[in-house]
């Protein structure tokens, strides 16, 4: 069973629910005993590692100059990853790459920062973590004001970073998951991290409120599918490691779920009504297992479509 079951933490509420003007059901989320809780090491070959626990997976990749992180985890779990990867390497944390703004991700980057490692980014995530310090978070909270926290290089379509003796590309996609997303690809260790475009296993979270949308994600199975090999190792942003036949499957699911709610759109069903009607039965036996249910996904997508015209070759939500 996933660390990720039924509880991504308090931070994934105020990062990923749309407003309550749009009746969309809220999850319940327990945070965990942070003093048992199991950072696991997962050696992929070639000096890239993947750390899983409660949060968002880390990947790991020692140079002789330093160590590169793709995504910071909890704060609360901040001391538990550094010696993680004090096992793997003995060289310091100099790089962390933040493949989107939630907390479950970045939660960590300001104890990256103040011991002296570059946080990297997209422009759209470094704003979105701007603007939530802005809310006005009392200290020790989710996104509290703190400068550290902020990334100090944003990168536009993308760079590479030549670390170890191997060569890392960071690729923006196209809106998915978030309006910022970033992708790794570690090229000779044939190693691809998504963060949350790409959930193993279990329904996804799609932060809609800061242009994250489903046929978003669905076009971008196609673009990572062809980035992959039969031997490509992916590194979801939850869920074990999973290869690019995952990919497929996780897309016809995907465009499944897309496919019901805008049939019940046309055919003139309220939010509400669709939630009631219990279209997604029969994938909840596969993808219904963790934290995002079928009520939340289902509002999610319901509210997307609503908003948007559908693009080519899918089917049209109706209005």
């Amino acid at each position: 069973m996933s660390v990720f079951v039924a509880r991504m933490a308090a931070s994934a509420v105020l990062s990923c629910l749309i407003s309550a003007a749009l009746a969309k059901p809220e999850e319940h989320i327990e945070l965990p005993d942070w003093n048992k809780t199991v950072v696991a090491d997962h050696d992929l070959g070639h000096g890239v590692h993947m750390l899983e626990s409660f949060g968002g997976n880390i990947g790991v990749l020692a140079g002789e100059r330093g160590v590169l992180l793709v995504d910071a985890e909890y704060p609360e779990l901040n001391s538990k990853v550094v010696a993680a990867v004090a096992r793997v390497a003995a060289q310091p944390i100099r790089y962390v790459v933040d493949t989107h703004w939630h907390w479950d991700h970045v939660g960590a980057n300001s104890n990256f920062a103040k011991s002296g490692a570059l946080i990297i980014s997209s422009e759209q995530t470094r704003r979105h973590i701007v603007e939530a310090q802005r809310g006005g978070s009392a200290p020790g909270t989710p996104y509290a004001r703190d400068a550290d926290a902020i990334p100090s290089l944003t990168v536009g379509s993308g760079t590479r970073f030549h670390l170890g003796g191997q060569t890392v590309e960071i690729i923006a996609v196209p809106p998915a998951h978030t309006d910022g997303d970033l992708i790794v690809r570690y090229i000779d260790a044939d190693v691809i991290q998504t963060g949350d475009t790409f959930f193993h296993g279990f329904y996804p979270d799609i932060d809609i409120e800061h242009g994250g949308t489903i046929d978003g994600m669905i076009a971008f199975y196609d673009t990572l599918y062809r980035m992959c090999g039969p031997n490509t190792k992916v590194i979801p942003g939850h869920g074990p490691i999973a290869n690019r036949e995952d990919v497929r499957a996780y897309q016809a699911m995907l465009r499944e779920v897309r496919n019901r709610v805008a049939r019940g759109i046309a055919a003139g069903l309220s939010e509400e009504a669709l939630i009631a009607s219990h279209p997604l039965d029969d994938l909840d036996r596969q993808w219904g297992g963790n934290l995002i249910k079928q009520p939340y996904l289902l509002a999610i997508v319901y509210e997307d479509l609503k908003s948007r015209p559908a693009p080519a070759g899918q089917p049209s939500a109706g209005r």
